[in-house]
């Protein structure tokens, strides 16, 4: 049986990255995600897995695919990403924000530019968030 001291509560952590080492800005257009399983104060694995979440494309009409997006929210981006608690990344549109925010994933905006040095920050309480990040350039 598990006491408190020793047992830990496994969480993950997405971050957005187009190279598997970085931060991406643009998590629609980014080619993958790395999820961390932690144990809320060191990374215990890591996963890659594809974007095939989203309606944007790396090489794709943004301006096409945005409007699509929209009209459905980010329910599939939402469901990839479903057993993480929080997602970072460099920046993103405030709808984006408010509809992880509403299936319980964190959205951590950051200008830090490694993932991995991001994930341990944010564990340990140093990350710095960059709430300016956020466009709300469509926003009515």
């Amino acid at each position: 049986m598990l006491n408190e001291t020793t047992a830990h509560i496994s969480k993950k952590i997405a971050v957005a990255t187009n190279d598997n080492v970085l931060v991406a800005g643009h998590v629609g257009r980014c080619k993958a995600f790395l999820i961390y399983e932690t144990d809320g104060s060191k990374i215990i694995s890591k996963e890659i897995r594809e974007n095939s979440f989203t309606h944007h494309s790396p090489n794709g009409d943004h301006a096409k695919d945005h409007h699509h997006q929209h009209g459905d929210g980010h329910q599939n981006l939402v469901a990839g990403l479903k057993d993480c608690e929080s997602l970072i990344f460099n920046h993103g549109g405030w709808r984006l924000i408010e509809d992880l925010k509403a299936h319980n994933i964190t959205p951590i905006l950051t200008n830090e530019e490694v993932a991995e040095n991001a994930v341990l920050k944010y564990l340990n309480g140093n990350l710095v968030i960059s709430e300016e990040n956020v466009c709300r350039s469509h926003q009515q």
